[in-house]
């Protein structure tokens, strides 16, 4: 029967003094049932105890980057072994120039190291000196911070020294830095691994940023549209208002054209060409009339203006009212316009003065009449253009109407959902960063993953 055809069985069916038979008494060899093969896997990350594989680090459950890191410090860690190994049997390799320099420099750090350690080891017998209690415990202090910067110091040396040796030097350090090595490349995949992932990250990352740029610009064009389309209605309305108060301003003109010029003017009384200034107030010139005559005569032809000035104690009708009882010859000028009446009593030799002043306004009242007929018909147009100007909203309803029109452009509203739906399509995973990932994941896990189980001969009782 060939070596090959040998039964085996599971370890877990193996007698517990067949197993102690196929391991080395080190644990560190299984015999397969033709030959002594590593009981430790090539990476130094698991062992066999004769049933099942162990591992040597706890790697479960660790995250692809903590698990690089750590592959990393175990390289590390592999390194200076080796290069403990090295420095202590620099003889039997004989190491030469930068190497031999780093090896004189890795011993003089140990050394150094070593007469740090032998001080703490006395600090501490003398902790029970009471007398110098503080004292110890400063020398104690400063000898742990000088220890740790030597070792970190000594530590680097070694693993420098590790990583520069020659292959072959010592079988004992090149075992060392095999694992080390191994351990290394497997830190370096993972390493490039999280790399992809990263820089799969970052383009989609990239991606999102520009798609976010194109939304925040589509959503900024509609602004900028709509505060136009704003700004016009808001200029429109202003625009709007501003007409209707210089049609009001007009009309204002038109209906208070003021007094115009002087015509005539009799003690108080003066006559403008639009109106007739008295002392109990302003009467139309349009329409107007005077009348020079007695008290008696006067009282006859206008009693009921008269009785009315008399009623309300008008200026001068204290005057009249004694010239009427009296029946005197004095004469009074009376003025009957369509808004109001004035009286004034004539002087003694102004007779000829009062007689003009009556003529004129009667002969302006014609003049006035035919100005107020133009005057009423251009504040009709003004009333009219007023009114008009008023309900002429059309500019205003215009630029509502684009307003409304901007607001539900489908050209900026679509441009905004084509931008939104770029940008979730550019936060989700890529095909890129799915395959990066699960690249990571699967070496992840054939990291943590145990080997597959050894094997022996079976034996018989």
């Amino acid at each position: 029967m060939s070596p090959d055809e040998v039964t085996t069985a599971e370890p877990e069916a193996a007698s517990p003094a067949n197993t102690r038979r196929l391991l080395s008494g080190d644990g560190a060899w299984w015999w397969n049932g033709r030959r002594w093969v590593p009981a430790t896997t090539e990476d130094g990350l698991w062992k066999w105890d004769g049933a099942r594989w162990k591992g040597t680090v706890d790697l479960e459950g660790k995250r692809p980057e903590d698990l690089a890191t750590t592959l990393a410090l175990l390289a590390e860690d592999r390194y200076a072994e080796a290069g403990e190994i090295l420095g202590q049997r620099a003889a039997e390799w004989q190491p030469e120039g930068p190497l031999r320099d780093l090896v004189e420099r890795a011993r003089e750090a140990g050394s150094r190291l070593g007469r740090v350690s032998e001080g703490l080891n006395v600090a501490d017998g003398n902790r029970g000196l009471r007398r110098r209690l503080g004292a110890t415990i400063d020398d104690r202090r400063q000898l742990e911070e000088e220890r740790e910067s030597i070792g970190s110091e000594y530590r680097s040396l070694m693993v420098r020294l590790g990583r520069s040796a020659p292959q072959p030097s010592i079988k004992e350090a090149d075992d060392m830095l095999a694992v080390a090595r191994l351990l290394d490349e497997r830190a370096a995949t993972m390493t490039h691994g999280l790399a992809e992932v990263d820089e799969a990250e970052r383009m989609r990352a990239d991606a999102a940023a520009a798609a976010q740029r194109e939304l925040a610009a589509a959503e900024d064009a509609r602004l900028r549209a709509l505060q136009d389309a704003r700004r016009a209605v808001e200029s429109a309305e202003k625009a709007h208002a501003w007409a209707v108060h210089e049609a009001r301003a007009r009309m204002r003109t038109v209906l208070t054209p003021g007094p115009g010029e002087l015509k005539a003017g009799l003690g108080p009384l003066r006559l403008h060409a639009n109106l007739l200034e008295t002392p109990t107030g302003r009467v139309p010139a349009a329409g107007a009339a005077a009348y020079l005559d007695s008290a008696q005569a006067l009282w006859s032809e206008h009693r009921e203006a008269l009785a009315d000035l008399v009623l309300v104690e008008a200026p001068e009708s204290e005057a009249f009212l004694e010239a009427l009882t009296e029946s005197t010859t004095a004469l009074f000028l009376l003025v009957v316009g369509r808004t109001g009446t004035a009286l004034w009593p004539c002087p003694h030799g102004q007779e000829k003065a009062a007689h003009r002043f009556a003529t004129v306004v009667c002969d302006h009242a014609r003049d006035a009449g035919r100005g107020k007929r133009d005057r009423d018909e251009r504040a009709r147009q003004a009333e009219g253009e007023l009114d008009q100007v008023t309900r002429d909203r059309s500019s205003i309803e215009a630029a509502e109407t684009e307003l409304g029109r901007v607001e539900n452009d489908p050209g900026l509203l679509g441009a905004i959902d084509d931008a939104r739906e770029r940008l979730n399509r550019a936060r989700a995973d890529t095909p890129e960063l799915i395959e990066a990932r699960r690249k990571v994941l699967e070496l992840a896990r054939r990291l943590v993953a145990p080997p597959e189980p050894l094997k022996g001969a079976a034996t018989t009782a």
